[in-house]
């Protein structure tokens, strides 16, 4: 069953779980690797996407404060990060299965849009998402 729906330029992507995005953006070895090579790996794609659009990187993982989500253009952290860093810049549009809860967890969905009555557009409320994840990392 289709849980999240990204598309990216004029490529759609039909997707069971986070894992499968993330094996789809950044490689079906992903999770063969090391904390260090992830990472690498993370940061690497994410420097692309902000110098293609000459936007500013904030990463994490090196102590970079993001003082405001909104203001803020890529960030690099994790693949949950990734993936919500190239919805907010437009780079990809997510959709998830509204009781899916796969990037969408404790956030009021009501005011979403929907692509139908069933999937949620996450870029809707991508800002939401990542302050709720900061909230949650121990930096």
């Amino acid at each position: 069953m289709v849980n999240i729906i990204i598309v990216e330029g004029r490529e759609k992507y039909n997707l069971l779980n986070i894992k499968e995005a993330v094996e789809q953006f950044l490689g079906e070895d992903f999770y063969k690797l090391s904390n260090e090579e992830k990472y690498i790996r993370i940061r690497m794609k994410t420097i692309m996407n902000a110098y293609l659009k000459n936007k500013k990187v904030k990463d994490l993982k090196k102590g970079e404060v993001i003082k405001d989500v909104r203001k803020e253009q890529y960030i690099i952290y994790d693949e949950e990060i990734f993936f919500l860093s190239l919805a907010k810049n437009n780079d990809i549009v997510i959709y998830e299965k509204e009781d899916a809860n796969l990037f969408a967890k404790n956030i009021n969905k009501d005011n979403l849009e929907r692509v139908s009555k069933r999937y949620i557009r996450i870029n809707d409320c991508v800002n939401e998402l990542i302050e709720n994840k900061l909230k949650n990392i121990n930096l």
